[in-house]
């Protein structure tokens, strides 16, 4: 059995986190063994993880306490490196490579970065510091994942497709987690109170990367003229205030639901119409795949590739200052209809945990 020690949880339920647990809870235990180092005193699904029978240490937070951080990691990798066979060091940038040095200092011999991004979310400064790091990343690490191929320019370089230690591994979900189930939507409709509704869903980080505010202002002339559309954005994040107060101003706040983190997400699609993604970049969002393996019509920005589009339900629109009537226009021709609901692409192509986690445990028996 290999035994793995994954980094990049968070305590946030997001895509790293999704991602991370899908490939995690369709591993073949008597392969693969993942343990988990992390800056947070708490992780999304730990009670899962634990139970599983793996371990979470917490580290300081680098941010605010760099040195006792450094000591922490350093000690942590003196006394257990020698347990592991690789290190999944997952990242939306790389700014911060200390895992990967570490690693490498301590001899773990498979030190695998797996990018999750394609720009940069956080500013110029850390901009600066990932090109500089992203010359030198192949100093410290000895596999270079992504899941978009997009996104690899960016986060790596272009010249790191030459790599043979350069590999493709998408996110992906289980199809049948989310598949269309008439009776369940209609007990979460009638539970949300969304029954004679059209319900305009968002699974998101409310974030500046995921675009929300370009929704309430597009959709606040339709949301005030037809009573049936309701705009549910499902997230948090830091943008919740000011999304709240945007909804306030354009007066269309009691026909916007800011519903936060749920356990629930899986079946919020369920009661949903139409799923809306106007992110301005994305690797490739998990939320998408789900509402496609849910069969829902998505319409989601032209700024975004064609990567991890596998319905034919999907609508590419501009998110520019003359998107907005198109996206208006997009929601109101798309029809109430859910006869298609249950046809979806999604089962048995590249998003499919079940194709991919073969890919990742043929990947991580090879040799370093």
């Amino acid at each position: 059995m290999l035994k793995i020690l994954v980094v990049g949880m968070t305590e946030n339920p997001g895509g790293i986190e999704s991602v991370v647990m899908n490939y995690f809870r369709n591993a073949d235990s008597n392969k693969l063994h993942f343990d988990f180092l992390s800056t947070f005193p708490h992780v999304a699904y730990e009670s899962e993880i634990l139970g599983a029978g793996s371990s979470i240490v917490s580290l300081p937070s680098r941010h605010a306490k760099p040195i006792t951080f450094g000591r922490r990691l350093d000690f942590f990798m003196k006394e257990h490196a020698a347990e592991y066979d690789a290190i999944w060091v997952n990242l939306c940038n790389l700014v911060n490579i200390d895992f990967l040095k570490a690693a490498k200092r301590h001899g773990i011999a498979r030190r695998i970065i797996h990018c999750h991004n394609s720009q940069n979310m956080e500013g110029p400064l850390k901009n600066m510091v990932h090109a500089i790091h992203r010359g030198r990343i192949t100093e410290y690490a000895t596999d270079f994942w992504t899941c978009s191929e997009e996104a690899t320019p960016w986060f790596y370089g272009e010249s790191i497709r030459s790599n043979p230690a350069y590999a493709y591994i998408p996110n992906a979900i289980d199809p049948e987690e989310v598949r269309f189930d008439r009776e369940r939507r209609d007990t979460v409709r009638k539970e949300m109170g969304w029954e004679g509704k059209k319900v305009l869903g968002n699974v998101a980080r409310l974030h500046p990367q995921k675009n929300q505010s370009f929704l309430l202002e597009s959709l606040a002339p339709l949301l005030k003229k037809d009573s049936t559309f309701q705009l549910v954005l499902v997230g948090d994040g830091i943008l919740r205030d000011d999304l709240q107060q945007q909804a306030e101003e354009l007066e269309i706040r009691h026909k916007v639901e800011f519903l936060g983190l749920r356990a629930d997400v899986k079946d919020l699609y369920q009661g949903m119409d139409v799923f809306l993604l106007p992110s301005e970049y994305e690797g490739v969002s998990m939320s998408f795949l789900e509402a496609q393996a849910n069969g829902l019509p998505c319409l989601i920005s032209d700024t975004l590739s064609d990567e991890g589009i596998v319905n034919g339900s999907v609508q590419k629109l501009p998110i520019d200052a003359s998107g907005a009537q198109a996206w208006r226009s997009a929601v109101q021709d798309l029809s109430s209809d859910n006869s298609m609901r249950g046809l979806t692409a999604l089962r048995g192509s590249a998003y499919d945990i079940h194709v991919q986690v073969q890919n990742l445990q043929s990947r991580l028996s090879q040799k370093s």
